[in-house]
């Protein structure tokens, strides 16, 4: 199972099967194609290299798991993991300060709508623990 600090592992398909089989089934398409077969189709900044293709397809299969950074992976000096361990928390949807932590600087440039997720999350398990308790 993959766990993270930020929850972005919470999205991420990479042990999804569905996934890996498409992966799969794209690698074998690619793999039936001489290496420069689009190169006369695509150049300049059109084109992209099927070798590199080829082998980000062959990384995906052959990384079917990640445990996330809670699990052993990750960024060692990620401040958003350093800041939950230094502040002890599973997730930083339990953090009070998540609506002004700026240290999804890095991960807001790439996924914009993420802190809105971990703040609606957030809401959800203020929801349940506000009826559990019986208010």
């Amino acid at each position: 199972m993959k766990e993270s600090y930020c929850g972005l592992c919470d999205q991420c398909q990479l042990d999804n099967p569905e996934f890996l089989e498409a992966v799969a089934k794209v690698k074998s398409f690619v793999d039936q194609f001489r290496i420069y077969w689009w190169g006369h189709c695509f150049w300049g900044d059109e084109g992209f290299s099927l070798p590199e293709f080829r082998r980000g397809l062959e990384w995906f299969l052959s990384h079917p798991e990640c445990p996330g950074c809670r699990g052993g992976r990750g960024l060692d000096r990620c401040p958003i993991r350093i800041c939950a361990i230094n502040r002890r928390y599973e997730h930083c949807s339990e953090c009070p300060d998540l609506a002004q932590c700026d240290r999804f600087n890095l991960i807001l440039k790439e996924y914009p709508d993420h802190k809105q997720h971990l703040l609606d999350l957030q809401q959800q398990i203020s929801g349940r623990k506000t009826i559990q308790q019986g208010g």
